[in-house]
C-alpha cells in the first residue's frame, strides 16, 4: 500500500501520512491511530526509489579487496559482478568505492582501509564488502564500523557477524578436490601448495583435500607454501619440491594461481606423471585446463559473488528485508571436455 492509498483509506493529506510514519508532531490521536490501524491491516513497503530520488544522495558501499589483478584476475572477476549489480539496479543510486591491497605486505589492508573511516576520511561509506584473506587486520577492520553493515564475499571469518557471507564452503571444495585427484592416481604422494598462509579459505581447502586424500593409509600429503611469488622464485620453489619429493603423484593448488605449478612441470618433463588440479576458471587456468597443463579446476562463480553481494545489502539497507546469513556458491568442476 502506498502513502498516496493510506491517505484515501484514512481521509487525510499525504503529508499527514507522513508525519504519523516518521512520528512527527502535529497530527491528533484519534487520526494517529487510524492511519495506525490501516497500516497495521494492509501494510506498507516504502518506495526506495522514490525516496532516494528525493534525497538525492546514493548508497555508498565500501570495496577492499587484495589487488584486482592477483589471483590472475580473479579479484577483478569479483568486482566487475558488483558492478553489474550497480548497472541492474539503476535507477537506485549505488555508488562503489574500491580500495585494494597488497595481501602479501602486513598491515596494508588496514593502512589502505583507512580512507572509509573518520570524520576526515575521504569517503564516507554506508556498508562494505570485503574478502577477508588477512583475518587479524580485517577484524580490526571491522571494528571502525559501528553499526554499519558488511558483507564477506570468497572467504568466510568465523569469529565475526556479516550481514551475510557469500562464498564456497571452502573445507568441501578441497575434499572434493581430494576426491578427483584420487580418480586420477593411485595411493602416494601429493602436495598442496599456496602463496598465501593467512587465507581462513585456503587453509580450510587444504584440510579437506588432505582428510580425503590420507583416508587412504598408503598415501600422504605435504602442505608447501611459496613466499617468494616471482617467477624464479615460483620455479626454484618448485624445483627445491621435486627434489625432495621426486615421486609426487599430484598437486593440488587450493587458489587462482594454479600456473605456478604448472610451468615447471612442462618445462621438467613431469606433467604426464603429475596430476594438477586447481581453483578458478580465470582466463590462464581455462587455457591451462585446453592445453592439458591442468587436469581439473573448481570454480565458486566470482561474477556472482560480487553481484549478489550488492543485491543483499540493497535488500537489507534500502528494502529492509531478511537476509540469510550464508549464500553458499557451488561447487563447480571443470575438465576440458566441459568448459566454452
Amino acid at each position: 500500500m502506498t502513502l498516496a492509498e493510506i491517505a484515501e483509506y484514512a481521509n487525510v493529506s499525504v503529508g499527514t501520512v507522513d508525519r504519523v510514519i516518521h512520528n512527527r508532531k502535529g497530527v491528533s490521536e484519534k487520526t494517529k491511530q487510524l492511519i495506525l490501524s490501516i497500516i497495521d491491516k494492509y501494510g506498507y513497503q516504502p518506495n526506495p526509489i522514490a525516496s532516494q530520488l528525493k534525497s538525492n544522495k546514493p548508497f555508498v558501499i565500501g570495496v577492499l579487496l587484495p589487488f584486482l589483478e592477483t589471483g590472475d584476475d580473479y579479484y577483478r572477476y569479483l568486482f566487475d559482478g558488483m558492478n553489474q549489480a550497480v548497472a541492474q539496479l539503476s535507477p537506485i543510486k549505488i555508488e562503489l568505492i574500491l580500495v585494494t591491497f597488497d595481501r602479501q605486505v602486513a598491515g596494508d589492508a588496514l593502512k589502505k582501509s583507512s580512507v572509509f573511516f573518520g570524520s576526515m576520511a575521504e569517503n564516507q561509506i554506508d556498508a562494505l564488502i570485503t574478502t577477508p584473506v588477512v583475518p587479524e587486520e580485517h577484524m580490526e577492520i571491522l571494528s571502525k564500523l559501528g553499526k554499519k553493515p558488511f558483507v564477506f564475499i570468497d572467504t568466510p571469518l568465523g569469529t565475526t557477524q556479516p550481514l551475510t557471507t557469500i562464498s564456497q564452503n571452502p573445507y568441501k571444495g578441497g575434499y572434493c578436490a581430494g576426491r578427483i585427484m584420487r580418480m586420477f592416481q593411485d595411493s602416494g604422494k601429493f602436495a598442496c601448495i599456496r602463496m598465501y598462509s593467512a587465507g581462513y579459505n585456503l587453509r580450510e581447502r587444504t584440510r579437506g583435500f588432505t582428510d580425503y586424500i590420507q583416508k587412504d593409509a598408503g598415501s600422504v600429503v605435504f602442505d608447501e607454501i611459496c613466499t617468494d611469488i616471482s617467477d624464479l622464485g615460483l620455479y626454484n620453489f618448485m624445483k627445491d619440491l621435486f627434489a625432495k619429493h621426486n615421486d609426487l603423484k599430484g598437486v593440488f593448488v587450493p587458489h587462482a594461481e594454479v600456473t605456478l605449478a604448472t610451468y615447471f612441470l612442462v618445462d621438467q618433463g613431469l606433467k604426464s606423471r603429475v596430476t594438477v588440479i586447481g581453483y578458478d576458471l580465470v582466463k590462464k587456468n581455462k587455457e591451462g585446463l585446453l592445453d592439458g597443463s591442468i587436469d581439473c579446476l573448481i570454480g565458486q562463480r566470482p561474477e556472482q559473488q560480487g553481484s549478489e553481494a550488492v543485491y543483499k545489502l540493497y535488500q537489507y539497507c534500502m528494502l529492509h528485508q531478511q537476509v540469510p546469513p550464508r549464500i553458499d556458491m557451488p561447487i563447480d568442476i571443470y575438465f576440458k571436455e566441459n568448459i566454452i
